[in-house]
C-alpha cells in the first residue's frame, strides 16, 4: 500500500477525537491530514502507560507512523468504510512494528500477559479497555502469519474473521 497524494503531518497542541477525548495524533478523514501533539504533551499523556516506558523518540516516529497508516488506509480501501477495530487492528501493528526490535521488545514485555493468537478475535471491546494489550495482539497476530499481505489485502476488502462485527 503506498499513498496516492503526500499527507501533511501538523502538529498542535490540543488535539482532541472527534468524540472530544484527547488523543496522541488523530488523522483527519476531512483534511486528509494527519495530526500530531507535541513531544511534551504526548509525554504527560503516556505517562504511567506501556508507551510511558518506551524512548520518546521511538514512541514520537511510532505515532506518525500510526495515523499515516490511516491515511494510507483511507487512500486506498475498497469500500472507504472500514470498522474502527479494523483500522485499528492495521495502525497499531504497523505502529508496533516500525519500533526498533529492542523497543519493541521492551513494549511487548509491558503489556498486560497475553492470550494466544490461534483463533483470537479482535473487538471494539479490547480495543476500548486496553488499547495497549490491543496493540500488541494486533502486532503479534499480524507478524505470525504465514502471509501479512493476505490479512492487508483481506482488511482493504473488509473481509476479514479476525475482526469482531459487533
Amino acid at each position: 500500500i503506498s499513498l496516492r497524494r503526500p499527507l501533511p503531518v501538523n502538529i498542535l497542541s490540543d488535539l482532541r477525537h472527534p468524540f472530544d477525548r484527547p488523543v496522541l495524533g488523530f488523522f483527519d478523514i476531512a483534511l486528509e491530514m494527519v495530526l500530531i501533539r507535541p513531544r511534551k504533551v504526548i509525554v504527560a499523556l503516556v505517562k504511567d502507560t506501556p508507551f510511558g516506558v518506551l524512548p520518546l523518540r521511538e514512541l514520537y516516529a511510532s505515532i506518525v507512523v500510526h495515523e499515516i497508516i490511516h491515511g494510507a488506509l483511507h487512500q486506498n480501501s475498497v469500500r472507504h468504510v472500514m470498522s474502527y477495530t479494523a483500522g485499528e487492528y492495521l495502525a497499531y501493528a504497523l505502529q508496533i512494528e516500525s519500533l526498533a526490535p529492542g523497543v519493541r521488545d521492551q513494549f511487548l514485555q509491558s503489556v498486560a500477559k497475553r492470550l494466544t493468537m490461534k483463533n483470537f478475535v479482535f473487538s471494539d471491546v479490547l480495543l476500548s479497555l486496553d488499547p495497549f494489550l490491543f496493540a500488541a495482539h494486533a502486532y503479534e497476530h499480524l507478524t505470525a502469519s504465514q502471509n501479512p499481505c493476505s490479512y492487508l489485502t483481506a482488511l482493504m476488502e473488509g473481509e476479514v474473521a479476525f475482526i469482531s462485527a459487533l
